[in-house]
């Protein structure tokens, strides 16, 4: 499964992605694509869609989202899509995750999973702190998730606002993650959003 980690401040959103889209197969088995891509795309100068657990999914996203200099509108007929896109996965299989970080008016992350009963999470940046999100699969459970959080929170200190810093730690994220999971790769993509 790729690992995504995203970290948001009011003027600016990085992500950091493993090179590793996976699939699930129809027996349930996890398959590498081919070739190294990230987990996320760029689809307006302000805006982006990571996702991990499904390559096919994040593929349709480009597809129907392709990049325009324009900001999309993120209302709730287009968080209902995505949402259903990404509940159309079964969760015995796969955890798929979604998110889509914008810059357009403000600085928001929202998150999704596969999960039945979950909702929109929303992460807004407040009081100069910076706003984190990971996306990750079923072998980097919730208590692995925390210690990556802390982590993350010990290793940025202070310099929560400094791009370069925080760039350097997510990719020191990536290979903490990959020692509790295999599927993990070592090559990395960084992205950043950043406003006006």
């Amino acid at each position: 499964m790729s690992f995504v980690s995203i970290i948001a401040t009011d003027k600016w959103i990085s992500a950091v992605s493993d090179s590793n889209l996976l699939e699930v197969s129809e027996k349930g088995d996890m398959k590498r694509c081919l070739g190294n891509k990230p987990s996320f795309t760029r689809i307006s100068k302000r805006q982006f869609i990571a996702c991990t657990g499904s390559a096919a999914l994040l593929n349709r996203i480009k597809h129907n989202m392709p990049f325009k200099f324009q900001p999309y509108v993120v209302n709730e007929a287009l968080l209902s899509e995505l949402e259903q896109e990404v509940k159309k996965f079964s969760t015995e299989r796969q955890d798929v995750l979604l998110v889509i970080a914008d810059l357009a008016e403000k600085s928001i992350c929202r998150m999704i999973s596969n999960r039945k009963d979950d909702d929109w999470v929303s992460i807004v940046p407040e009081r100069g702190r910076a706003g984190t999100l990971f996306l990750a699969g079923k072998e980097i459970d919730e208590q692995k998730i925390k210690f990556i959080y802390e982590e993350c929170n010990r290793m940025l200190g202070s310099k929560q606002r400094d791009l370069k810093n925080v760039i350097i730690v997510q990719k020191k994220l990536n290979r903490l993650a990959m020692k509790f999971d295999s599927s993990i790769g070592s090559r990395v993509f960084q992205l950043t959003i950043k406003a006006d």
